[in-house]
């Protein structure tokens, strides 16, 4: 039932002559209540308002944290994205550095085979001189050999003199 203060201290009553109530005391009293009924019409009208922004609160605040929590989410992906690329960066740095020093060592091992090749090219050529050089030398010894016994057989003493150079071809 839905009574407002006026109804309540408009209301009349019908008075009757043999058993009737006091009607200045029914009318304090409906004044009162009237007065009561006021007050707690207004608090709650004001509490109804506390609660309609309470509610807006927690409404804001429920957005709030529902941001909160897809920003603290999204942090974490980007976090883990983050470290998976840094894993991938890092793999990526190891690979790159071994296939380096892999380069390095066949390009090392290479120079070290054409430094063995050229060595042994080196070593054959002057196998190759001494042999050749023996040759010339004895050629050489047995030309003087020769030259002195024939200057022995036909008494000849061969003067001491400049050496001739070798002719050529």
């Amino acid at each position: 039932m839905d009574v407002s203060p006026e109804e309540i201290r408009e209301r009349k009553f019908k008075t009757r002559w043999v058993s009737g109530y006091d009607m200045d005391e029914v009318e304090a009293f409906l004044n009162s209540t009237a007065g009561a009924f006021e007050n707690l019409a207004k608090e709650n009208e004001s509490l109804r308002a506390t609660m309609a922004e309470m509610d807006g609160e927690l409404s804001d605040l429920g957005r709030r944290r529902k941001l909160l929590e897809d920003a603290l989410v999204s942090a974490q992906r980007v976090i883990h994205d983050m470290k998976a690329n840094a894993a991938k960066e890092a793999e990526n740095v190891l690979k790159e550095a071994e296939n380096k020093a892999d380069r390095w060592i066949s390009d090392a091992n290479n120079q070290v085979a054409e430094i063995k090749r050229e060595l042994g090219a080196l070593t054959t050529l002057r196998k190759d001189y001494e042999v050749k050089f023996r040759i010339l030398l004895e050629s050489h010894q047995e030309q003087l050999d020769a030259m002195r016994s024939t200057d022995r057989e036909g008494g000849e003493h061969p003067v001491p003199g400049p050496a001739r150079p070798p002719r050529p071809g």
